[in-house]
């Protein structure tokens, strides 16, 4: 499938006495210009909810991978051993 910018430039290359009309050029260059903009409103930009939507998966996810990485159990293993050592002091 051409892209918008390889049939602009094959029209372009159109010379005067080329058989394409202008009206024919100009329509295909209005329809090129519509895909395009159809095109840029399917890019989305991400709303505030969506982005704190985001932020709160993201939570989630780094708070399983904490969990799985660093189980409670170890973490109260290593801090009194901390506070062990520090009293040892």
């Amino acid at each position: 499938m051409p892209t918008s910018q390889s049939t602009l430039e094959s029209v372009e290359e159109k010379k005067p006495g080329d058989s394409m009309p202008s009206s024919v050029s100009k329509s295909i260059l209005q329809s090129l210009r519509e895909q395009e903009k159809i095109a840029l409103q399917s890019i989305n930009k991400l709303t505030e909810d969506e982005m704190i939507q985001i932020d709160q998966w993201l939570s989630i996810l780094y708070n399983i991978y904490e969990n799985l990485e660093y189980p409670s159990s170890l973490r109260v293993f290593q801090a009194t051993t901390y506070f062990n050592d520090e009293q040892r002091l």
